[in-house]
Order: structure tokens, then C-alpha cells, then sequence
């Protein structure tokens, strides 16, 4: 079965990005991807997915969310997605648990629905 996020985290590691779906145990500059919600029609995802950059100091957070959202905006998008659009942000998301900055973008993806 196909999924959004662990393409999506493929997708950032090839940029560059430590990516995962849930915050590690130790680091301090990571990416996580999540899905938030989203619609299914005529066999195509419309998943809702936030990626959220955390870093030890807010301007590399927006910094890395900055280039999250350009390369999904021009470059190659993740395998099976078939475009990509932001809904919000780059916007400061502050994280009590990991006390680290982080910067969170949410897209709207249109992505297919099975391998």
C-alpha cells in the first residue's frame, strides 16, 4: 500500500534532511512529516501533510523549512505525488518536549492512492 508520509520522508532525506515521521530520540536538527487529514476521490489522495523542521536556532528552522517548500515547489516531487501545493506557512511552531525551534509547512497533495 502506498504511503504519503514514508514517501514524503524519502523524498526529504534525498534533500538532505535527518527525516522521519515521529521526532528522534537524540539530534537537533530533524524533519518529521505527518498527515493531517485529507480527501479520496475517483482513486486519487488528496492527503493534507505538515512538515515540520526543528533546528537549534529558529533561523536554521525557517531556513529549512524555506527549502522544504521551494524544492517542493520547482524540483522533483516525491515518488507517487503528483503535485503539490502550500497551504500555510513556513511558520514558527515552537516545540516544549524537544525545547528546540521549529518552523512547520502544511501542503495540500494530490498523490496517487496504491503502488
Amino acid at each position: 500500500m502506498y504511503s504519503i508520509t514514508e514517501e514524503m520522508v524519502r523524498w526529504l532525506a534525498g534533500l538532505g534532511f535527518a527525516a522521519s515521521t515521529e521526532p528522534p530520540k537524540t539530534g537537533n536538527e530533524f524533519v518529521t512529516v505527518e498527515r493531517t487529514g485529507g480527501a479520496v476521490s475517483d482513486m486519487v489522495d488528496h492527503p493534507a501533510v505538515a512538515v515540520q523542521c526543528w533546528a537549534r536556532s529558529a533561523a536554521r528552522a525557517e531556513e529549512m523549512a524555506n527549502a522544504v517548500r521551494l524544492a517542493a515547489l520547482t524540483g522533483e516531487l516525491p515518488r507517487g505525488v503528483h503535485s503539490m501545493r502550500v497551504n500555510a506557512g513556513p511558520y514558527p511552531y515552537f516545540d516544549e518536549s524537544t525545547r528546540l525551534p521549529r518552523y512547520q509547512i502544511f501542503f495540500d497533495c494530490a498523490a496517487q492512492l496504491v503502488d
